[in-house]
């Protein structure tokens, strides 16, 4: 025992010695002084690593609404249909936030804003933004979507407004992307325009106006070269391109707020004279990856309460990925029996499914019946179909020899005439009998039509058996051959982009005064959605024709839409439901020269605020 104590005395004596040697002194020897934690605030500041300031950019998507011919604002309870590139556009902030987001302390906010269903946007509404954000402190890029030519003048006069407040703002959509003299304008006025599809340049644009310097003109630098309809331009490569960002606040502003939009393809290969997207989008046909389209199918169906698609391609039917497409959209049916859609195509899509007397099988008959059973397998219930005219020569005229299979204009008159009404007696077969319904675009004022061409065209179009067919009346769209083509004759008689609406009328014709072209218009209408032909599509829910559920359901709501939108003066697609009109906006300068002068000139933005009576009461929108 004592051994032991005289062993742990020793042991503790020898650690307390190495400790004085080794570890007291380990870091070197000891000031007397205390150390100190502590350093001097001038050191503290510079020895502290400061955060780079985030940024937020509140960016606004707007797509402007038309005037009526009152002058105010189209503005209704309930939209039909909901915007494809203010979704579109969305997805690209979404994607900029993913990519560059961290990487550069940037965060993009997204508020998309559709006047059709939205409501009109006052110069109230557009302080209100600006304070909001000052509120916020966030930044503000004030995006003008989607513009149409028939939207230009309310869109220009909204763009004007944001500059006279110094917001930053932009302009797209199919008008500007085709008519250099309105980017010009706008240019000169301090607003920025995107020439085509953004993908590829949308953050260029975000680059520029984080620098405060945004160009003047954005346009596509990469990508594959197209042809049009008078040269060639740049499109992108959408192929992984991120897909529409569905908006659930948006779509509760529509009728049906269990229906979107879905763009899988763009371009159109046909050369129709009179059409602007070959121009805008080019005639080669880009698809999105269609696995890529089946996931956002299946998301918009499960996630979003989805059951209803519109598909907007210009032509479905000549995207190169339609099989693999409709392959996977049919499974998804398969576990959602109720996802329906519609979609666009032209007439050889259905026209060749089956065989007519004398034809031998081929290729295009393969295809048409391949697509005609997968597109019934999908679920689809309407096919949109560009018929255009009844007439041969109207067609020719226009380069849409698709539908007469007549380019070198061999066939005699009857012959031709025989063989177009044939082959849209065969395409409205062919879709019935798979239980889809068939919508005809038709344009009334070609060359060759008359004063009668109204009337014969909605008795033929209802003998030949199509569901529904909106009417519309020849329109020179800025851009187009036949644009070009009239301006240059001095056949055009109203440069008001507000009445390119397709129901104005805005050329002369050797056979029709105005007043007789607008009868013709009404002809149109009133023969096809007759009383009688309302009564017996809501009592018989457009039976007989062998269409799906579905299918029949979509017609009889929209043979009644129809019906009162074409006889309260109001297209039906670019309508709503229940117009609601803001008597304190109406349209006040027409020309561009004039809305430079009233916004940015003289009165300013606080006189058009305030009226002269210090009011909203009756200031322009």
């Amino acid at each position: 025992m004592g051994v032991l104590l005289l062993v742990a005395v020793a042991f503790l004596g020898a650690s307390g010695l190495f400790y004085l040697i080794l570890g007291r002194n380990r870091y070197g020897s000891v000031s007397s002084k205390r150390k100190q934690i502590a350093v001097s605030a001038a050191a503290g500041e510079a020895s502290v690593l400061k955060p780079e300031p985030s940024r937020r950019v509140r960016v606004y998507f707007i797509k402007p609404s038309r005037y009526d011919d009152d002058g105010y604002v189209q503005f209704y309870r309930w939209g039909v249909q909901p915007n494809n590139t203010l979704t579109v556009l969305a997805a690209l902030n979404d994607t900029y936030n993913k990519q560059y987001g961290a990487r550069r302390n940037v965060y993009l906010e997204t508020v998309i804003w559709d006047e059709v269903c939205d409501g009109a946007m006052g110069p109230e509404s557009i302080l209100a933004i600006k304070d909001r954000a000052r509120e916020d402190g966030v930044e503000l890029l004030i995006g003008i979507a989607g513009v149409q030519s028939n939207q230009y003048p309310r869109g220009r006069d909204l763009a004007l407004q944001f500059v006279a407040q110094g917001l930053p703002t932009i302009m797209g959509g199919f008008h500007v992307s085709g008519y250099p003299q309105s980017r010009e304008f706008l240019h000169n006025c301090g607003i920025s325009t995107a020439v085509g599809e953004a993908e590829n340049f949308w953050s260029e644009i975000i680059g520029d106006f984080l620098d405060g310097n945004l160009k003047p003109e954005y346009s596509v630098s990469d990508g594959i070269r197209a042809k049009t309809g008078t040269g060639d331009i740049l499109v992108p490569v959408i192929t992984d391109a991120q897909l529409p960002l569905i908006d659930d606040r948006y779509l509760t502003r529509f009728f049906n707020d269990t229906q979107t939009t879905l763009d899988t393809s763009r371009g159109c290969p046909f050369t129709c004279s009179y059409c602007s997207v070959k121009n805008v989008m080019g005639r080669t046909m880009r698809s999105r990856d269609p696995q890529s389209v089946v996931q956002w199918v299946r998301d918009a169906v499960f996630n979003h309460g989805i059951d209803s698609l519109f598909l907007v391609d210009d032509d479905f039917f000549r995207s190169p990925r339609w099989d693999e497409i409709l392959t996977g959209m049919a499974q998804v049916r398969k576990e959602f029996p109720r996802l329906s859609f519609m979609m666009q195509v032209d007439v050889d899509a259905s026209c060749y499914a089956n065989l007519a007397e004398g034809e031998k099988p081929g290729a295009k008959h393969s295809r048409s019946r391949r697509f005609v059973d997968l597109a019934a397998q999908a679920g689809c219930y309407q096919a949109f179909v560009g018929i255009e005219s009844l007439n041969p020569d109207n067609l020719n005229y226009a380069t849409k020899y698709q539908n007469t299979d007549d380019r070198n204009h061999r066939m005699v008159l009857e012959e031709a005439r025989a063989r177009v009404l044939g082959k849209y007696r065969r395409v409205v077969d062919n879709w019935h009998r798979a239980g889809i319904s068939v919508h005809a675009g038709y344009m009334l004022g070609f060359p060759f039509d008359g004063p009668d061409c109204g009337r014969i065209a909605g008795r033929t179009l209802r003998q030949l058996g199509f569901d529904i067919v909106s009417f519309f009346i020849m329109t020179p769209l800025p851009g187009t051959e036949d644009q070009i083509r009239y301006a240059k004759e001095g056949q055009i008689i109203d440069w008001d982009f507000n009445n390119l609406d397709s129901q104005h009328v805005t050329l002369k014709h050797d056979k029709m005064d105005k007043y007789m072209w607008m009868r013709a218009y009404t002809d149109a209408f009133k023969v096809f959605y007759s009383p009688w032909r309302l009564l017996h599509t809501i009592l018989t829910v457009a039976g007989g024709r062998g269409l799906s559920a579905e299918a029949r359901r979509s017609v009889v709501r929209q043979f009644v839409y129809y019906f009162f939108s074409y006889r309260q003066g109001r297209h039906p697609m670019v309508g709503g439901v229940w117009q609601i009109r803001r008597r304190d906006l109406r349209r006040g300068p027409v020309t561009d020269e004039e809305a430079q002068r009233f916004y940015l000139g003289d009165r300013r933005f606080n006189a058009i605020l305030h009226g002269s009576q210090g009011e909203f009461a009756g200031a322009p929108a």
